[in-house]
């Protein structure tokens, strides 16, 4: 009898850890904009539209996403040791057809967090579907709720056309 509580202690603690486990990471950008359109986390889709030709929005979006979030971070912090990690923003913007544009922002952090293995480029962040409608543009952006405020602002007056300062990334 002394042997099975232990051997029903290590099942109970497995049992709990069995969530942990089931997270689901999106691997592809599909995935990620179906998880946020279906409300799944802290995420958010909201549409914004632009007076401006989308031709003039992706120009201006092309020259900030590659000056501003194209980017490392790094850190150190004193945590009782010298603890260093950095996070690497990749983003990635591209016309797919004459009248649409697509933005993804991946994050890679290293080092890397528990869980799911995140897909090459890094986890994905942001995305937004931009498509040019009656001379202006309707963009589609695809976003977290949490610890985003300063690159949607940056975007959005991007997406307004006005080539607003780089947003400070930690």
């Amino acid at each position: 009898m002394k042997t099975k509580r232990p051997a029903i202690a290590l099942v109970l603690s497995l049992a709990a850890f069995a969530p942990a486990a089931a997270i689901w990471v999106p691997q592809t950008r599909p995935e990620f904009v179906q998880a946020v359109a279906d409300r799944k986390g802290a995420t958010a889709m909201e549409t914004i539209h632009s007076d401006q030709p989308l031709r003039r929005v992706y120009d201006l979006l092309h020259k900030k996403v590659t000056a501003c979030l194209d980017v490392k971070t790094q850190r150190t912090a004193y945590v009782g040791y010298v603890e260093r990690s950095s996070t690497d923003y990749n983003p990635t913007l591209r016309l797919v057809g004459k009248d649409r544009a697509e933005f993804t922002l991946q994050v890679e952090h290293n080092p890397r967090g528990v869980g799911a293995k995140p897909p090459a480029g890094g986890l994905y962040y942001m995305a937004a579907n931009l498509r040019s409608v009656n001379g202006g543009t309707e963009i589609v952006l695809y976003r977290p709720t949490i610890g985003v405020k300063k690159i949607v602002a940056s975007l959005k007056q991007w997406f307004a056309g006005d080539p607003a300062p780089c947003p400070k990334l930690r």
